[in-house]
């Protein structure tokens, strides 16, 4: 009997073993042949044959791009458009040479041209923000699209519903985008209620276990065509600084005009038509502005702009000859950024950053952290902006080149997250900008070499612990 049951279990442990190689080895040729990341192809790899049936069923859900398929198969249903014209702008060679440089590399990474004459307001917090968004709103008298990863149902989230609604009863038409992520309260009212007021709604990726990990993070507003708001600001009370919320979020915005709306509605209406198969048509610019930036719509994600970003960031940080200014709240960008800012500091660069003192998320802090002393060492100046939580984004090379927009500097914006970006040409631009760093840089604290070589054991063990993880926050 005890033989029985030993050859009994001997068998099983075989089966099992015999199942675990058919699931790993097809999901490990699959890193092998699909993952170009050699850090993260080892660790699915050892995931996969560590974890048995686990480890595979975790990197099919959560390792593998699925965009790419669902995108060729919407593109075959949607109506072409081109918005972005072929021709380059004869202006070019206004642009010192450096700057011509740049944006041939730029061609290079992203075929959206250049347009000259737009016009771009820096708005600070939803309390310059928010007001003249619904006022936006509130003038529209054709179409109005609406792109947010958090539309709130609180009290500023209502004030956009009902603008929202009232433009409904002017016969404009209006359109929604909301990310479909499982984090479904903070959505699920405010889609009810304009669904209420005939708005038309839809839901970027809705919650699946094969796409929870790739998500919509574009904000995007506009209006007829003829002005539009961009930036990293969500609709929701905590924007509203002044005010005094409970948990106050200091974030900026971009009130937009000129040619280059229709490359942000470009990509609203590709991300409407990708969530439900159906194209819609929006007003165009039209008219003159007077406005003296020469920018374009960088979009981003992990579709066929995957990595654009990063080649982006990496061209602007070569092209710095005197100052480079960074201000995230997400500040984990992968070892080959992390190298071009330290060659930047080593070529004479005046390389300065500013992140949250007290994240939102206490492990975004802890995994910045242990990066600090290797930024430090280079000659890098970074600052903790004091509370409350510091969520803006924008990206300073020297005095005329500026970057702004919805992006972080961590793995999910480059690599996981669809995001949409304004790349910049402007003195006068880059100065308001430089101003407003300054400003945020004068109630900041400067992290010293000293207290990063002080931390005790715990806390350089927590800080490379969560660095570690950083790829998958």
């Amino acid at each position: 009997m005890l033989i029985f049951y030993s050859n009994q279990s001997t068998t099983w442990a075989i089966l099992i073993g015999v199942l675990h190689l058919l699931f790993s080895i097809p999901s490990s040729i699959h890193v092998l042949l699909y993952k170009n990341d050699e850090r993260a192809a080892i660790g699915w790899i050892g995931l996969i044959f560590l974890s048995p049936f686990l480890g595979s069923s975790i990197y099919w859900m959560f390792g593998v791009n699925r965009i790419n398929a669902l995108t060729k198969l919407t593109k075959a249903k949607k109506k072409k458009t081109n918005l972005f014209p072929r021709k380059r702008f004869e202006s070019e060679t206004s642009f010192q040479r450096k700057w011509r440089t740049l944006m041939q590399a730029g061609y290079a990474i992203h075929d959206s041209v250049y347009l000259t004459y737009n016009q771009i307001v820096p708005l600070v917090n939803g309390d310059e923000a928010y007001p003249r968004m619904l006022i936006a709103i509130t003038n529209a008298k054709r179409d109005i699209v609406l792109s947010s990863y958090i539309f709130d149902y609180d009290q500023t989230g209502r004030k956009f519903v009902d603008a929202l609604g009232e433009a409904r009863k002017r016969n404009v038409s209006v359109y929604v985008l909301i990310d479909g992520d499982f984090l479904d309260y903070r959505w699920r009212m405010t889609e009810k209620e304009l669904r209420k007021r005939n708005v038309k709604t839809a839901r970027f990726l809705p919650f699946s276990p094969s796409f929870m990990n790739l998500r919509n993070h574009r904000k995007i507003l506009c209006l007829d065509g003829q002005i539009a708001f961009v930036g990293g600001m969500n609709i929701r009370q905590d924007n509203m600084v002044s005010e005094n919320p409970c948990k106050p979020v200091q974030d900026i915005h971009f009130e937009v005009k000129g040619p280059v709306i229709n490359q942000i509605s470009k990509t609203f209406t590709d991300d409407w038509c990708f969530a439900t198969a159906k194209p819609i048509n929006v007003s165009s610019w039209s008219g003159t502005c007077d406005g003296q930036v020469t920018c374009r719509v960088l979009p981003d994600g992990p579709d066929e702009n995957y990595q654009k970003l990063v080649w982006t960031l990496l061209a602007a940080i070569n092209s710095a000859e005197y100052s480079i200014r960074i201000i995230s709240p997400y500040f984990i960008p992968d070892h080959t950024v992390i190298c071009a800012l330290q060659s930047a500091t080593l070529r004479g660069v005046d390389v300065q950053l500013i992140v949250p003192k007290k994240n939102n998320i206490p492990f975004f802090n802890w995994a910045m952290q242990a990066n600090f002393n290797n930024l430090l060492k280079f000659g890098l100046k970074i600052y903790l902006s004091a509370p409350p939580f510091e969520h803006s984004k924008f990206f300073l090379v020297d005095d005329c080149w500026s970057f702004i927009g919805s992006s972080n500097w961590d793995t999910r914006s480059f690599a996981l997250n669809f995001e949409i970006n304004i790349e910049c040409y402007d003195y006068v631009l880059n100065q308001a900008l430089g101003l407003i760093f300054n400003e945020k840089k004068l109630k900041s604290e400067l992290v010293s070499k000293v207290t990063c070589a002080h931390y005790s054991l715990y806390i350089q063990l927590r800080n490379n612990f969560f660095r570690l993880l950083s790829p998958y926050l």
